[in-house]
């Protein structure tokens, strides 16, 4: 356990991913997490391309890199669980010499020196679980290689229910063991199955399916929304206008979620050639 802004926290990330790795992993799940990342970048492979996972979680998407024939893997977070977890997918493809797997934190920037930019630096509900996201998000960017590198994150985005969330994730983690599950089973069919069935969609049908979504577990994914915190929130055009006014990236890709967004960045100048040469062919 540990304090956040006066928070006592009695979740952790990496426990809860290696439940789902113990349940729920399969093989399918590894497809659906590599559709979904290949998708989003837009690219059938990633041959020839060096990767990092920013907060590597379940070590799902490390592993979706792996298959998608990343050329080199590195995979950090600062949850030693997390750390397990991705290592123990990492054996299940033969402790390939191509992916490594560290312990370290995004706010760490003599950690971060120690590790070679990469062409795509990926983190995906991570950074606004750092108390710092700004700097986070900064930090992971300068992982980046100088030519050609993509940058893709997810984070929070904020919407007139972000202070209720707030402050349910405080009361998450200030409750017994047995509040926790009675606010995770609200959650899951008040937020979730209930909203699908007034659409029209069969709740038990959304429930099964919910691997299809890059791999992941519905009640996996509920205990991780209500454990996560701290957390930080952030407008779509806040985030563009620090990635190109701070960083000199553009945006490329954009899956823009009611209250969780995927951007897909690039260095401001590989886009600006980028597209004057597609000015060019037209």
């Amino acid at each position: 356990m540990s304090q956040a802004e006066g928070v006592e926290l009695t979740f952790s990330f990496g426990e809860n991913w290696e439940r789902f790795i113990s349940e729920h992993f399969s093989d399918e799940r590894a497809r659906f997490a590599r559709e979904h990342l290949m998708n989003f970048l837009e690219v059938s492979s990633l041959a020839g391309k060096s990767f990092i996972d920013v907060g590597s979680g379940s070590g799902l998407s490390s592993l979706a890199a792996f298959d998608a024939g990343a050329e080199r893997i590195v995979s950090f977070d600062i949850d030693p669980a997390s750390v397990r977890t991705t290592a123990a997918l990492r054996r299940m493809r033969g402790n390939p010499e191509n992916w490594t797997v560290l312990h370290g934190s995004v706010l760490d920037r003599e950690f971060l020196k120690r590790i070679e930019p990469a062409d795509v630096v990926y983190s995906w509900g991570v950074l606004h679980h750092t108390g710092r996201m700004w700097e986070a998000i900064e930090n992971a960017a300068g992982l980046m290689k100088p030519e050609g590198a993509v940058f893709y994150i997810g984070l929070y985005v904020t919407t007139d229910k972000s202070d209720y969330w707030t402050a349910k994730k405080k009361q998450y983690n200030a409750a017994s063991e047995l509040r926790k599950r009675l606010m995770e089973l609200y959650c899951a069919v008040r937020h979730a199955l209930l909203p699908v069935a007034i659409r029209g969609t069969n709740p038990l049908r959304y429930a099964r399916e919910y691997r299809k979504r890059r791999g992941m577990d519905l009640m996996t994914d509920v205990r991780d929304w209500l454990g996560g915190y701290p957390c930080e929130f952030s407008t779509i055009p806040e985030v563009m206008a620090f990635c190109r006014k701070k960083l000199g990236l553009e945006l490329i890709n954009l899956n823009p979620g009611t209250a969780f967004a995927e951007y897909l960045f690039s260095r401001r100048q590989a886009a600006a050639v980028t597209a004057a040469a597609g000015a060019r062919d037209r």
